[in-house]
């Protein structure tokens, strides 16, 4: 039951933000390695089997929290990624300009197929586009590139199946990417531990 207030009916009120959202994967651990790695995030919490046999949660998941106030919550299961055709939904996150070659040699450092960066006709932003290894669509979007860079860039659209992932992490990179993920785990298993 909601406090009463004296809002009135078609006042204006605002979110403040946002808080998570969800994806849908296959092996909430091997997402976690991906948004780890790549995004150099940390895991925020994961959900207990019992919770679900009891009944308590739909799904199991691991939590991670990309940056302050967004917190990206990896579900267990079998369906609801996207087909590499659709374009929606995808996720779109906001980086500075200087970082984008930063992004670039992060996602080409861990071998993940990628897009841009590149502009749209008629806009003052930068996009870089790719996949997580779920199929899930992700953007990193700059809203702001300087127009003398921005210049240089292609125009979209972009050919969707350049963004596909087959296997991640590549052999080469996946004991770095399984050890940051671990080390972050104990990390986050170590704060739960009561003193």
């Amino acid at each position: 039951m909601a406090a009463p207030t004296s809002v009135h009916p078609g006042m204006q009120v605002r979110i403040r933000g946002l808080n998570h959202f969800t994806l849908p994967v296959r092996d909430r651990y091997a997402a976690a390695r991906f948004y780890c790695a790549v995004f150099n995030c940390e895991v925020d919490h994961e959900s207990s089997p019992d919770r679900v046999a009891k009944g308590l949660a739909r799904a199991l998941q691991v939590g991670v929290k990309l940056c302050n106030g967004i917190e990206l919550d990896l579900f267990e299961q079998h369906y609801g990624q996207p087909t590499v055709e659709q374009a929606h939904p995808h996720h779109a996150f906001d980086v500075a300009a200087d970082d984008v070659p930063r992004w670039v040699e992060q996602l080409t450092y861990w071998q993940v197929p990628f897009v841009g960066p590149m502009t749209r006709a008629g806009t003052k932003g930068c996009e870089i586009y790719f996949n997580d290894p779920d199929g899930n669509h992700l953007e990193l979007h700059c809203s702001d590139y300087p127009a003398e860079l921005r210049e240089r860039l292609a125009v979209g659209p972009y050919d969707k199946e350049q963004t596909v992932i087959h296997s991640w992490p590549s052999a080469e990179r996946e004991a770095e990417a399984s050890s940051m993920l671990e080390a972050k785990l104990a990390d986050l298993r170590a704060r739960r531990k009561p003193l």
